[in-house]
């Protein structure tokens, strides 16, 4: 910083304008891109600060200087309709170094960035000054120029979200978004087009100007599928890496809330099943570095708005197309690819109300697979629970009679695994009861009569001892699931079902 301690200190306290300008070119001139970048931010800082802090000692010695009553009067009058000489000459030199800054070409536009960002940062709203607009025209030149040469975009991009850091996300965003797309996308290839450090800031200011108006939103597709391939990219190589995949969780769940918060722009219903499928494509790192019972804040956003948007079938059948895993039996997908199943799982039992008859045909086809006890050991319970879980999803909301008709299958099968493959006494009772209850009319008593046949096999077998307490014991639970079938059959069914249940609790002299 030593050779530089000359030219701050002409920026910092020159008043002729020519002087500061060619003083400020030179310095964009010589500070290659290369080098740290932030140094001449801070020095940018430095001059405005200084700048400031003289204006303002220049204000206060002009208030504390002896007079007459008239001339008081007067200077407070003069005052009053023109700033003091000190506040021109500093708001002139001010001008003179953006006008250096924006007459740069090339490389220079990189450390003009630095620069002047470093005195909006110090300036902010303390002096007349349009260093912040400035800054973000430098911003759009030099990630325009970045596609076109060799310029060192990242330290450029670092610089924006120090400045957005230090003056205000939002505030910055806006300014940004004004230009055109050109930083969103520098940005967004820039975070997720390569492995690398990642600052967790960036995701923040990518996610603002995603969400400012003036932001384009076929610029927001275009990062959109920046970050689907990079999720397939770290789904390929098991590259689970925290603060990556909570920033492309944060800039997913704008993309989500400008649409859904604001006017509806058409293109996002191209765009849903990306961003969905996007989020499916993250949850193995979800699952790896947060577990499944703390997934961050902004994937639970991004998941509630892409189920609340979600209102047509045909988006869904994109989602099988993509992903050919959710076609395929639990056997022949890998672990890694078994957690995108496990979101779709998951997701899909928050649209059973909602999907077309021919792709819940295709949504239960996926939860029987998974169903089965085999399940229990691959890919794990968590599979099998979100199989059940989204099966009396369907049965309960019964969209295009579709509970109706899996509910006789789904009742002999966890009747099949009680007790001891996978479903105990208390699941049998809900998931039991959800499938009679979908049954219309008198063909729900096949149903009753299969669970008394099973409670009667129990009746006064197992010989003694040990082995005649764990019958006596099954028996009780089912009679007690046929005692919950109360609230779940028909009226009409209801007399007949109180006296099969009479005959074998009361005269059976069943011991509870």
């Amino acid at each position: 910083m030593n050779e530089y301690r000359a030219s701050a200190r002409i920026l910092a306290t020159g008043t002729a304008g020519n002087i500061i300008a060619e003083v400020a070119q030179d310095l964009f001139v010589r500070w290659q891109p290369t080098e740290a970048l932030h140094a001449v931010m801070h020095l940018g800082q430095y001059v405005g600060t200084a700048r400031v802090q003289r204006a303002l000692a220049a204000q206060q010695q002009d208030a504390l200087t002896p007079r007459n009553i008239v001339d008081s009067a007067a200077h407070w009058v003069a005052s009053s309709l023109t700033p003091s000489a000190a506040l021109v000459s500093d708001a002139q030199a001010v001008q003179a170094m953006l006008r250096a800054a924006e007459d740069t070409q090339g490389v220079a536009c990189v450390p003009a960035l630095a620069f002047v960002g470093g005195m909006a940062v110090a300036l902010d709203d303390k002096m007349p000054s349009r260093a912040a607009d400035v800054f973000a025209d430098l911003a759009h030149r030099v990630t325009t120029q970045a596609q076109r040469a060799c310029v060192t975009l990242s330290s450029a991009l670092s610089v924006c979200v120090e400045v957005a850091a230090q003056l205000g996300c939002r505030r910055v965003a806006e300014l940004l978004a004004r230009r055109s797309g050109s930083v969103l996308l520098a940005l967004a290839d820039t975070m997720f087009g390569s492995p690398g450090v990642l600052d967790p800031r960036a995701a923040d200011l990518l996610a603002e100007i995603i969400y400012a108006r003036p932001t384009q939103f076929t610029d927001a597709r275009r990062v959109v599928h920046v970050i689907h391939g990079r999720a397939i990219s770290q789904l390929l190589n098991s590259d689970f890496v925290g603060p990556r995949t909570l920033a492309m969780l944060r800039v997913l769940e704008s993309v989500l809330q400008r649409h859904y918060a604001g006017p509806r722009d058409p293109p996002l219903d191209d765009l849903w099943p990306i961003v969905t499928d996007s989020l499916a494509l993250l949850y193995p790192s979800i699952l790896h570095v947060f577990g499944r019972d703390s997934p961050p804040d902004a994937f639970r956003s991004a998941c509630l708005l892409a189920v609340t948007y979600t209102d047509e079938g045909s988006r869904v059948e994109a989602l099988f197309a993509g992903q050919p895993c959710l076609l395929s039996a639990p056997g022949d997908v890998g672990l890694v690819r078994a957690g995108v199943v496990l979101f779709y799982l998951d997701f899909f039992e928050h649209l059973a109300g909602k999907l077309s008859a021919h792709i819940l045909k295709r949504v239960v086809s996926l939860a029987a697979r998974y169903a089965g006890s085999e399940v229990l050991e691959y890919p794990g319970p968590m599979w099998f629970e979100s199989a059940h879980a989204l099966i009396l999803a369907v049965l309960e909301s019964d969209t295009h009679q579709m509970g109706s008709e899996i509910a006789p299958w789904y009742s002999d099968l966890v009747l099949d695994m009680y007790p001891d493959h996978g479903i105990s006494a208390d699941l049998l009772r809900i998931s039991y009861t959800a499938a009679v209850r979908a049954i219309p009319g008198h063909s729900a008593w096949d149903r009753v009569t299969i669970l008394f046949r099973r409670a009667d096999q129990y009746t006064g077998g197992g010989g003694g001892g040990v082995r005649a307490e764990i019958f006596a014991v099954r028996r009780r639970e089912l009679l007690l699931v046929a005692a919950e079938l109360l609230i779940g059959v028909p009226a009409e069914l209801l007399p007949q079902l109180m006296f099969e249940l009479r005959s074998r609790l009361v005269d059976g002299n069943e011991k509870w």
